[in-house]
């Protein structure tokens, strides 16, 4: 039902050329009644008979089908053929950070503040399945603490609950800043010393005071940096979208070889979604995400790509879903994309100069209807096994 445009334009070019052999049917009759009267009705059937608008009809079907057959045999499950058209031609890539870029592991690296409040804080982020709240419930002992009621996750931002000692709040910088009209001057100094080391900074408040700051770390994936550099290659302008703090990101633009001024942090889902529903209007923007923040943003550009990992809405919301880990899929994504429109140019115009020159000999009178019927089939065979032998995904 997802066909790519240049499908569309093969049906419209199917449509016109049936009206065209039709005519020239017709013209076929007149001339040779004036040569050949006896032979005028039986060039003109030659001319029915070779013509194949199937081979028309079926160059890009078939190749897509075929492509999409292939990468699924790859690990790349691809919901539609206008994905593949979308991702053959360089244009705008945004890319979510945690997760995508990353393994994805958050583990806290540092704790700066009260530590007593860590198994506290490992009870609230025990019901949820972000990345960081993953990080923040690992490896520490919750035995002895009431578990937190009231607990409200709030996307991109952190958490908040009620527990004995008071309200809490875990959460990124800015969400603790919002609720609390600011923090102490302190706390923005150990942030600052925290993003400077490339770290994810965690607020941590209990009954309306910061009491610790927790440093998180997330190393990339082993395959970033070259699958990067190798899509740059390729023509594509690259972005980085993240819910991290924008320092965090800066150093990571840095790292990545990336402009800094093309990455940008502290986005919440609403800013992603925004910022790919901008980029949609000025052209076709390819988002590649793994997680729920993710979701709404995937489902507005013009192709959403889920890595492997990601959550289950993330890749519902996806167009492509990358069944290995890593950027290196997304790489051979592009690659069997921009295979598959060449085969589909390649059945084009092998169709329509097979077309030409058949209409052209039935015309002349140099073609025997019998020999007509053999060719006609020949060239639909010709281009469904041109589809299947194409080497589009490995």
């Amino acid at each position: 039902q997802r066909r790519a445009p240049v499908v569309l334009l093969a049906d419209r070019i199917s449509g016109w050329f049936v009206l065209a052999v039709l005519s020239l049917a017709a013209l076929t009759v007149v001339i040779w009644l004036q040569i050949d009267p006896q032979h005028a009705v039986e060039h003109a059937v030659a001319l029915l008979i070779v013509s194949c608008p199937c081979a028309l009809g079926l160059a890009t079907p078939w190749a897509v089908s075929a492509a999409v057959g292939r990468a699924a045999r790859a690990g790349i499950l691809i919901k539609g053929g206008d994905a593949l058209e979308v991702l053959a031609r360089p244009s705008h890539m945004i890319l979510d950070k945690t997760g995508t870029l990353t393994e994805g592991r958050l583990t806290v690296v540092g704790w700066h503040g009260d530590a007593s409040l860590r198994a506290l804080v490992a009870a609230a982020e025990s019901v949820s399945t972000h990345p960081a709240a993953v990080a923040l419930a690992t490896g520490t002992d919750t035995s002895g603490i009431v578990q937190p009621t009231g607990i409200e996750q709030h996307p991109g931002r952190g958490l908040t609950a009620r527990t004995e000692l008071g309200a809490l709040l875990v959460g990124s910088p800015d969400f603790a800043r919002v609720r609390l009209g600011g923090l102490p001057e302190t706390i923005e100094t150990t942030i600052q010393d925290v993003v400077a080391d490339a770290l994810t900074p965690i607020v941590i408040v209990l009954d309306g005071r910061v009491r610790a700051v927790a440093a998180l770390g997330d190393p990339l994936r082993p395959d970033t940096i070259g699958a990067l550099a190798e899509i740059r290659r390729r023509g594509w302008r690259l972005e980085v979208l993240s819910g991290d703090h924008p320092g965090t990101v800066e150093a990571l633009m840095t790292r990545l070889d990336l402009d800094p001024s093309a990455g940008r942090g502290g986005a919440v889902p609403e800013d992603k979604l925004q910022r790919v529903e901008r980029a949609v209007a000025e052209g076709a923007v390819v988002m590649v995400g793994d997680g729920v923040n993710d979701a709404a943003a995937l489902a507005a550009a013009t192709v959403g790509v889920g890595v492997h990992g990601g959550a289950e809405a993330a890749l519902a919301a996806a167009d492509v879903y990358l069944g290995e880990p890593g950027l290196e899929p997304l790489v051979r994504l592009l690659d069997g994309s921009s295979r598959t429109l060449a085969v589909i140019r390649r059945n084009l115009v092998f169709s329509l100069s097979y077309n030409a020159v058949a209409v052209t000999l039935a015309m002349l009178g140099l073609m025997h209807p019998l020999v007509a019927a053999i060719l006609m089939p020949a060239s639909s065979i010709t281009v469904v096994v041109s589809s299947y032998r194409a080497r589009t995904f490995e």
